[in-house]
């Protein structure tokens, strides 16, 4: 079966709602699947209630914002138990996340007559549009030209993730082993595209020391130097080796070139090493 472990809906930063996500992995005939949202879990009970209906198979997840020597790394959750301690470790994440962009709504205040944090307090964007409201916010106010201009003033005012108390690598391993669940390092290329192969199986080596369960290695940004160095390391440890397209609808469809469509990728199960999962 064609699996997409990496997807996301309008409960995060995607377009689509998860009786919709169905519908288009249905079209892709993808068997496996799983909704990613970036720390929040809304979008389960729909997906497996309309997943079921379809005949296709949905494994619980979730994408957590963590930070590892320093910088941003997301990984992601699978197969886990309701657990109060997990519970309350998205909920972190929900929250530094969602202060990200109030603190710099708060620092570009002082350098923009036309936005406020009162004011982006009161304001609503339409979640069909993706994203999230710190671009949107900006965009509307025509402080940005771009929707995804926005993402370079988080950097500019220090706003990135490592400037606030988002969990850690070994935080989000042992919480979500607690709750009987699994975690893979999502997208690597987002970190070490630039590394060699040695450098990265040195970074994977440590994650691995912290409790990572596997590997996104099929991903559409991943180069081949990078699949083969992922795949090589996994079988080599035992872990898990997944697939994710990171499709989120319309918003981000196409970046540089690459598609990010909900089945993006395509292998099939017996291509990876999911078993745990299912």
């Amino acid at each position: 079966m064609l699996v997409d472990l990496h997807i996301h809906t309008y409960y995060s930063d995607g377009t689509m709602s998860p009786k919709e996500v169905v519908e288009e992995a249905k079209k892709k005939n993808l068997g496996i699947i799983a909704i990613t949202d970036h720390d929040v879990l809304d979008s389960y009970e729909e997906l497996k209630k309309e997943a079921e209906k379809a005949g296709i198979i949905a494994i619980r997840g979730v994408e957590i914002d963590s930070i590892f020597e320093g910088h941003l790394v997301h990984l992601l959750a699978y197969k886990f138990e309701d657990n109060e301690n997990f519970f309350k470790l998205v909920d972190k994440a929900k929250e530094q996340l969602l202060e990200t962009s109030v603190e710099l709504i708060r620092r570009m205040e002082k350098d923009y007559e036309n936005i406020s944090l009162d004011d982006y307090n009161s304001y609503e964007y339409e979640r069909r549009k993706g994203g999230w409201k710190g671009i949107h916010y900006l965009h509307d106010r025509k402080v940005t030209e771009g929707l995804f201009d926005g993402m370079r003033l988080y950097g500019k005012y220090e706003c990135g993730h490592e400037k606030f108390a988002f969990p850690s690598v070994e935080e989000v391993c042992n919480i979500t082993h607690e709750a009987e669940g699994y975690v893979v390092l999502a997208h690597p290329c987002n970190y070490y595209s630039n590394k060699s192969k040695e450098e990265i199986l040195e970074k994977l080596e440590i994650l691995k020391g912290l409790g990572i369960d596997g590997v996104e290695c099929y991903y559409p940004a991943n180069s081949e130097l990078m699949t083969e160095t992922c795949v090589e390391f996994c079988e080599n440890n035992d872990l898990l080796i997944t697939a994710g397209s990171d499709g989120h609808g319309d918003f981000g469809a196409v970046s540089k070139g690459i598609e990010y469509y909900i089945g993006a990728i395509n292998k099939d199960s017996e291509e990876l090493k999911i078993d745990k999962l299912l």
